[in-house]
């Protein structure tokens, strides 16, 4: 059996004290404990720096030189000595074998610089009609599912785990509510300077990190998230305003995208953003449909 590289774990938190308490405790669970966690703290009270104090594992608690979920992880990581590094959100409860499971894949393979768990619930089924059609445009190749691809305008969807059978499902983004990365790939590239809640910030940075090794989901691997409405998502104009500037951010700087393809790939996203939204419309849709279009 191959011995297990350390890793650390890295917590970007903002008033989610009840969330953290419970994410901190599945970590103290795990039959591969990591060397070092660290939270790094954007609240304005002292909740979350009590729920660190009693964790039931050490905790380095720092506070946020910048409240940016992206910048606080790379504020994290400058505590980083291992030759992996994890990021988890604040907001999940992870079965006690995850960090075993993710370690294993690098212990197998050196070369691989990132693998993300799975998170339950996050299904992607295989898109059939238009919705597939719509992928197939947006992408400018065919592929049975587009499962964990990255295309067109910032375009990105979750493995369909129903098509495979393979633990490991190769991957061109990884998302973050738990992954680990290696950590020279990881320093090479960093988090982008995303302002407060830094939609997208995952993919933009695994997409980059895929340039020193392949990067995976793994099947097996699970955890639980438990959404809770932070501050910085109560603004449903500013969160779909944010979504659309970063996906055009993803599509220029990570996909190559210029010109008039991205004007029209942009739009024809926008548009169909719109559409479901008018045919769905959940809370605040008009908010959402308004600064979709800003």
């Amino acid at each position: 059996m191959s011995l297990l590289p350390s890793y650390s774990i890295v917590i970007a938190t903002h008033e989610r004290a009840d969330a953290l308490r419970d994410a901190l405790a599945s970590v103290a669970a795990q039959s591969h404990l990591p060397a070092k966690t660290v939270v790094i703290d954007a609240s304005a009270g002292v909740a979350s720096e009590a729920a660190c104090a009693r964790a039931p594992l050490p905790v380095s608690y720092r506070r946020a030189e910048v409240a940016s979920a992206a910048l606080q992880r790379n504020q994290g990581f400058r505590d980083v000595q291992t030759p992996l590094v994890a990021f988890m959100d604040d907001d999940v409860v992870l079965a006690p074998d995850v960090f075993k499971q993710l370690c294993h894949v690098f212990a197998d393979d050196p070369k691989t610089a990132g693998v993300a768990a799975r998170m339950n619930g996050a299904t992607h089924a295989a898109p059939r009609g238009a919705l597939w059609w719509y992928y197939r445009l947006q992408a400018g190749f065919s592929h049975p599912t587009f499962g964990a691809k990255l295309f067109g305008a910032g375009v990105n969807c979750f493995p369909c785990y129903d098509n495979t059978q393979n633990e490991l499902v190769p991957a061109e983004w990884l998302n973050l509510g738990c992954v680990v990365f290696r950590s020279d790939a990881f320093a090479r590239e960093l988090f982008p300077n995303f302002a407060g809640y830094s939609f997208g910030e995952d993919v933009h940075l695994s997409a980059r990190v895929a340039r020193h090794g392949p990067l995976y989901f793994h099947t097996a691997a699970h955890y639980d998230h438990f959404p809770s409405m932070s501050p910085s998502k109560r603004n449903a104009f500013q969160m779909a305003q944010m979504s659309a500037r970063h996906r055009r951010l993803i599509a220029r700087e990570i996909l190559g995208l210029s010109g008039w393809r991205l004007a029209l790939k942009d739009t024809l996203h926008r548009l169909f953003v719109s559409v479901f939204l008018l045919r769905t419309r959940p809370p605040q849709w008009t908010r959402q449909l308004a600064g979709t279009w800003s």
